[in-house]
């Protein structure tokens, strides 16, 4: 009865789900011109005058009010801009653009050779594309007595974004079925992280079900439900994954909304209190007759509900941030590519979903036999169901309250499997498992311990925290005049990997002394407003967490990005590279 009603739910949710894509596609325009293309730049410096100059292609304009010059020590004086064309559209109203070509004039006060100015600018296609503000970097030089200090010329009209490395790279439309391949092996390594957690009792739960009254699954039968439940699981998966590429971060946002984690935890809670028994899920008799008519009646029996049973999955699990996930939404945004994003997306799911058709295909033979184990079977369920709705509100929590309720639930877990154990197994059996499962309660108590005890709070990482794109610009530059490195963690509180990073990686004491080289950032985007939607449209930021690191002049490694979780270990030899390649 809990997985009919699971079903049911599924079904309404991925009927709503799949009504809404259309107006996130309908947008997609044909392709258009990376904007370094679009608007090429050059730049030249007479003594301490400055001349930046835009060349607009036919089609594109940029807006007057969009231009920004930081940091605004290194200017004397911005002459007055030049006179632009009247243009009302969607974005910014009323507004004045330039068409062809404009140059600005900059009277710079005093620079010393290797100062930074960072040029802000923002333009958009006719055609109906705005792209996100865009920042490029003019090194100066030093300019005495009033003469010239040079001239210098760097044209930006053939930049390329910068070189990608790890999973990004292997996106390539020209090796598809390689990649398609690469990211199937991807899936199956994200199988067994918590992304799949909740998808394990699920599959088992529909297996169990299939086979009340003592009927046998055939390979077959489970390989088919199993297969559907997958696939309900990977095409949601892929719609969602593309939606964030296109959409941007506020729809992860969306998804990761604390009404929704704590609806989806509540469901969680429930589901594991039917598995303990203590109560019973059950649908009204007469939606419960109708439903069994209309499986009746169909060929495929309980496709249709194992179908959106997955598709349920996929809205819980996505999308999770992680190197392959992040690799493919980048390809996706910046190519505009959507078949072979959403290719390798698919892709991505059915390897983490091949440990689930496995369990379906063994048709309950890694299963415990029915028996007094299936009530040991399904209080492990009602365990880790409890784990899920945890992990989801963990984030919602301060540390101190989420490491008691991770004591309390290991604690329990351990006292609720023993008394379970304790009806079935003899004398030796039950030492045995009372050994182990105080051993692991314990192990989980020692991990929370420092959330509890006030040892964390010690440890914390002290960030210099900013607000927005010009505080980060400005505290770049300050670090390029200190002759430090620059790491700026971007942060919001439903991000699960965000806390992960917190607690485990950034909280190392190894960890801290490589960054005491840095000068470290941290920009908490939870909110979803202008000044937070700048700062990562201009970094092209898909999803958190995310790291950005910045050299001694001020210009982002992009190709050391961090994104997703890494341990304590990972992120120190990380920092210890980039340390070492200058």
């Amino acid at each position: 009865m809990l997985l009919s009603f699971i079903m049911a739910l599924g079904a309404w949710v991925s009927v709503g789900n799949v009504q809404a894509q259309p107006s996130f596609f309908s947008n997609v325009e044909g392709q258009f011109l990376p904007v370094q293309q679009a608007f090429p730049f050059s730049y030249h410096q007479d003594g301490d005058r400055l001349y930046l100059n835009f060349e607009i292609t036919e089609g594109y304009y940029l807006y007057q009010h969009r231009f920004g010059l930081t940091p605004e020590h290194l200017v004397a004086k911005l002459h007055p801009l030049p006179e632009g064309i009247e243009h009302n559209d969607e974005f910014f109203g009323d507004s004045i653009i330039y068409r062809d070509y404009v140059t600005l004039t900059v009277d710079l006060a005093t620079v010393a050779t290797g100062d930074v100015l960072n040029v802000r600018y923002q333009g958009c296609a006719d055609a109906g594309l705005c792209y996100a503000p865009e920042i490029v970097q003019v090194f100066l030089s030093a300019a005495e007595g009033g003469e010239a200090g040079g001239y210098q010329l760097q044209d930006f009209s053939a930049t390329t974004e910068a070189p990608q490395t790890g999973v990004f790279s292997l996106l390539q439309p020209d090796r598809l079925w390689l990649t398609a391949g690469i990211f199937l092996l991807l899936g199956l390594g994200l199988a067994f992280t918590p992304c799949v957690f909740p998808m394990y009792p699920i599959i088992s739960g529909i297996i169990i079900n299939q086979q009340r009254g003592g009927q046998k699954l055939s390979v077959g039968r489970g390989f088919m439900l199993s297969f559907v439940y997958v696939q309900g699981m990977a095409i949601t998966y892929t719609l969602l994954g593309i939606l964030v590429a296109l959409a941007g971060m506020q729809y992860q946002a969306y998804l990761q909304h604390p009404a929704l984690l704590g609806t989806l935890a509540a469901l969680f809670i429930l589901f594991a209190l039917a598995m303990f028994g203590v109560i019973q899920v059950d649908l009204p008799s007469g939606l419960k007759q109708k439903l069994t008519e209309i499986s009746s009646r169909q060929k495929g029996g309980a496709y249709p509900g194992v179908f959106a049973m997955g598709a349920l999955s996929g809205m819980i699990a996505s999308p999770c941030t992680t190197a392959p996930l992040s690799g493919a939404l980048l390809f996706i945004a910046q190519s505009g590519d959507v078949m072979v994003g959403g290719f390798v997306l698919y892709a991505l799911s059915i390897g983490m979903g091949l440990p689930l058709i496995l369990i379906g295909m063994s048709g309950g033979k890694l299963l415990p036999k029915s028996g007094q184990w299936m009530n040991t079977v399904k209080i492990l369920f009602g365990i880790l169901m409890l784990a899920v709705a945890l992990f989801l509100v963990e984030r919602l929590l301060h540390y101190t309250v989420a490491g008691w309720l991770w004591i309390l639930f290991f604690i329990g877990s351990a006292l609720l499997l023993l008394r379970e154990l304790w009806k079935q197994l003899g004398t030796a059996g039950r030492a045995v498992s009372a050994v182990i499962l105080i051993s692991l309660a314990a192990t989980g108590v020692k991990w929370q311990l420092p959330y509890v005890d006030g040892s964390f709070a010690e440890r914390k990482l002290e960030f210099i925290h900013v607000e927005s794109l010009n505080d980060v610009l400005a505290e770049v530059a300050q670090a390029s005049e200190d002759n430090q490195w620059v790491m700026l963690d971007l942060y919001a509180d439903w991000c699960v990997a965000c806390l992960e990073l917190e607690r485990y990686t950034f909280a190392d004491p190894d960890v801290q002394a490589r960054l005491e080289n840095f000068r470290v950032l941290q920009a908490d985007v939870t909110a979803i407003n202008a000044t937070n939607t700048e700062l990562l449209s201009t970094y092209q930021v898909l999803g958190l967490p995310t790291v950005l690191f910045f050299d001694r002049h001020g210009t982002e490694l992009t190709e050391w990005r961090v994104t997703g979780f890494l341990n304590a270990e990972r992120f120190e030899a990380h920092l210890e590279a980039i340390m070492n390649r200058e």
